[in-house]
């Protein structure tokens, strides 16, 4: 999550970093890709895309008209410049962007670069996250525009003077563009029931965008929705949050905070009476507290129900582990992500990730990340190892264009048979998107692997 001095991220997970720079540490921005641009205008926006985009750009030009309806009519302020819209047709593409000249990893969705008032993102094969990134986006540069102008010169002014927080920023933005929503409702349910939900001032990383939320929410439901365009006009004459808050809704921060909370708290207490602790059916098998981790995800069981695979961060780097489904005890750790080119992400914070190929079968599927030299027209596979349970294997993409990409894993794999024939283990390829993804696979047993 950039500083708002410089740009402001979409993020599934918002987590602070520094000023963009030439090269991060340990990290170079790779272009691989020569892109021919093309651009569409419509009433208020400049869209431009690459080629093979302009399907998703005028998917994006009409998202973007609507968002900006809405927004005019929240704010009460039209625009006095046109926005630039960039869109790249896949993540991969997104990562190469040098209008911020950080590596975006898969948690950034999109952002938007205040003092040229452009808004990058990616289209990741799903449009209503593409929607949602969008109005999201077009909120923090319709709302910096309102409250700072417009002009490297006013902006730079204005930022002396006045600092949004950042649940302010994040919160307002997911309210424009979701309202409220079930992932929300979620999330503000847990922090209200287990007792993490901080003050309104102390919001920060993935807190900021849906406790953010909940506020502006609740602003919405006991002052009115049009106090959300007053605030924000109180907010930049004032040239004071704190003062913008008492001109608009008549409390203060604190004051807010307290009622907020005390909302929340009568909003979701009331579903502990009925409420059943997974501890109090069902046994533990991962303990994120215990082993110092953060996530524990996409569980796949395996045909016999005795084992499951899992993607876990407990080694500091996203892995794929098998795990005994009766005791928890860790088997193995089947793959090793994010310390090779060929396994930069491993898709993590999008949902289910691993999967089994059919009820019958046992290899799972895993999407990944593999460089930009992948693509969804012809696939071959390649093992190596010695004839035991783990091997290394290696699957090859060939794109449109005919640039070859490999992706090797260590896993466990057990080769088809047909008719007592030994044959080569079968590629499993679900759906790749257009975010390059690939596949891996692996399964209880193995006693050779073919090319």
């Amino acid at each position: 999550m950039k500083p708002i001095r410089l740009v402001f991220a979409m993020c599934v997970v918002a987590l602070a970093t520094t000023v963009a720079s030439a090269q991060y540490f340990g990290k170079n921005k790779v272009q691989y890709t020569n892109f021919k641009w093309q651009y569409l205008q419509s009433e208020h926006f400049n869209i431009y895309f690459t080629e093979g985009g302009q399907g998703i750009a005028e998917f994006a030009a009409e998202v973007a008209e609507q968002s900006y309806a809405s927004l005019k009519k929240d704010f009460r302020y039209e625009l006095t410049d046109r926005i630039t819209i960039i869109v790249h047709n896949s993540h991969n593409d997104f990562g190469q962007t040098n209008v911020d000249l950080s590596p975006p990893d898969e948690a950034v969705g999109g952002f938007t670069e205040f003092f040229k008032n452009r808004v990058v993102v990616p289209y990741d094969g799903e449009w209503e996250r593409l929607r949602h990134v969008i109005h999201h986006e077009l909120t923090h540069a319709v709302m910096l525009q309102m409250v700072y102008g417009s002009g490297v010169q006013s902006i730079i002014t204005g930022l002396t003077r006045l600092q949004l927080p950042l649940w302010l920023v994040e919160g307002l933005a997911e309210f424009e563009s979701r309202g409220w929503d079930f992932e929300s409702d979620m999330y503000m349910r847990d922090a209200a029931i287990n007792g993490y939900l901080p003050e309104i001032e102390m919001l920060g990383g993935f807190m900021a965008y849906k406790g953010g939320q909940s506020v502006l929410l609740f602003i919405g439901e006991r002052y009115g929705r049009q106090k959300i365009g007053e605030l924000l006009g109180k907010i930049k004459v004032s040239k004071s949050v704190e003062r913008g808050f008492r001109q608009a809704v008549g409390v203060n921060v604190k004051d807010l905070s307290r009622r907020w909370q005390k909302w929340v708290k009568e909003l979701y207490w009331p579903d502990i009476g009925s409420h059943r602790e997974p501890e109090d059916f069902a046994k533990r098998l991962t303990d994120h507290k215990k082993d110092r981790n953060f996530v524990n995800t996409s569980p796949a069981l395996s045909p016999k129900g005795d084992k499951i695979a899992f993607l876990s961060d407990r080694s500091d780097y996203f892995d794929v582990y098998l795990m005994s489904a009766v005791d928890g005890q860790i088997l193995a750790k089947l793959v090793s992500g994010q310390k090779t080119a060929n396994l930069e992400e491993l898709h993590w914070l999008k949902g289910p990730n691993i999967r089994n190929s059919s009820p019958s079968a046992r290899p799972l599927s895993q999407a990944a990340t593999c460089g930009a030299r992948s693509g969804r027209r012809t696939a071959s596979t390649s093992c190596s190892g010695p004839r035991r349970e783990r091997v290394t294997c290696c699957t090859w993409l060939t794109s449109n264009s005919g640039r070859s990409c490999g992706l090797c894993v260590s896993l466990w794999m057990e080769p088809l048979t047909r008719a007592g024939v030994r044959t080569a283990p079968r590629l499993l390829s679900p759906a790749l998107t257009t975010d390059r993804a690939t596949s891996m696979w692996w399964s209880s047993k193995a006693s050779s692997c073919a090319s």
